[in-house]
């Protein structure tokens, strides 16, 4: 009929437009790509830096002495106080002197009485010597006088000796100080026995200066001498003490001897460094570290430790290139400064490197660095 199909064929326009608007008939859309991951780098570039190590150290007075008796007997005397400051020569203890100067006594009688029969001997040789000449004595009288004097003579020199070892004895009753330091606390007390040469009575340390030993890797040891041997120098660049605080003390030394041979078991090489020590800080046994600078690098490159990566023995930077793409990168890494590594090979000044999200720095993946010197700041 005419009128149905006018309504139909207005009808259907309509119906389709309401389907359009209603989204009965939609597009599937992609869904946006994720933003770039944000990674903190660092811009590297070269200064001139001092090449440093540490190592464990042991203070030590420059010099210490235990002190022995030289004789025995009691000790009656003690003549300082613990801690304080002696000089060389000075008293520090007494021992009993009576059975010393006793034979004292007894020595010079020995002596006196030898003397004695010596110049008899003497006289009896002066007396036959004239005779000789007329045969007025049998030679053999006047040999016998002259071997009795030589015998004599002997006996009066052994005399003497004694006395002066009674002597020397005797003035080994005062224990004096061997040499200038602090003395510690005394390790027999006054009333006690002390045998010559086994007892301790005390010790006396030099505090001004001290020294400070400790030891380097047979490899570091090798890595030093090449390079001092290449520049044609010694080693004779101060010596930082690191205390166990954590501070640096005021005063660098100067290193005083290296050990002849390395140490078998340990496979280290032993040294020792002076320290002016006139305040009295350091102190032996303390427990600290040396710090040597060893060279002045000029236009090196540091990077952090944790912006290096190890895979297989190998170390690895990731190094963003143009269009912000990630590359891993071989590196080599030299001597340690604190928490920074100095690159050897691998790197150049003007490249950035991750330093922070390297777990989302991938190789070959683009990311949004933000720079370490501006990353967090408002």
């Amino acid at each position: 009929m005419p009128g149905q199909s006018k309504f139909s064929s207005l009808t259907c326009p309509l119906l389709l437009g309401a389907l359009l608007a209603t989204g009965g008939c939609k597009e599937t859309s992609k869904p946006a790509p994720p933003p770039p991951p944000e990674v903190i780098v660092q811009t590297l570039a070269g200064q001139t830096t001092p090449l440093m190590v540490d190592l464990v150290a042991e203070v030590k007075a420059y010099r210490e002495v235990d002190i022995y008796p030289r004789i025995s007997g009691q000790l009656i005397r003690q003549s300082f106080k613990p801690g304080q400051k002696v000089k060389e020569g000075e008293l520090l203890f007494s021992i009993d002197p009576r059975a010393y100067d006793e034979a004292i006594i007894d020595a010079q009688a020995k002596l006196a009485e030898a003397e004695s029969v010596l110049a008899r001997a003497r006289q009896d040789v002066a007396r036959y010597k004239p005779l000789l000449p007329d045969n007025a004595i049998p030679r053999q009288t006047y040999d016998q006088a002259v071997a009795y004097e030589q015998q004599n003579t002997a006996v009066a020199q052994a005399r003497r000796a004694g006395l002066e070892k009674a002597r020397l004895d005797r003035s080994y009753a005062d224990v004096r100080s061997p040499i200038s330091g602090q003395i510690g606390l005394q390790k027999i007390e006054v009333g006690a026995l002390a045998t010559a040469g086994q007892t301790v009575l005390a010790t006396v340390s030099t505090l001004d200066p001290v020294v400070a030993y400790f030891s380097i890797p047979e490899v570091d040891y090798i890595s030093f001498a090449k390079r001092f041997q290449a520049q044609k120098r010694e080693s004779k660049a101060p010596i930082d003490l690191i205390l166990a605080d954590g501070s640096t003390y005021a005063q660098s030394g100067q290193l005083d001897f290296t050990d002849r041979a390395l140490n078998p078991a340990t496979g280290t090489l032993t040294l020792r460094a002076v320290f002016p020590n006139p305040d009295g800080l350091l102190r032996p046994g303390m427990n600290t570290r040396v710090r040597i600078v060893h060279e002045v690098a000029q236009n090196a490159l540091l990077v952090p430790q944790k912006a290096v990566t190890e895979l297989l023995g190998k170390q690895f930077a990731s190094v963003v290139l143009a269009g912000d793409k990630i590359e891993q990168r071989p590196i080599r890494t030299g001597a340690r400064i604190g928490e920074l590594w100095l690159v050897e090979e691998g790197l150049k000044a003007g490249e950035r490197i991750v330093v922070e999200g390297l777990q989302k720095a991938r190789p070959g993946t683009v990311v949004k660095p933000l720079d370490a010197a501006t990353a967090g700041k408002p």
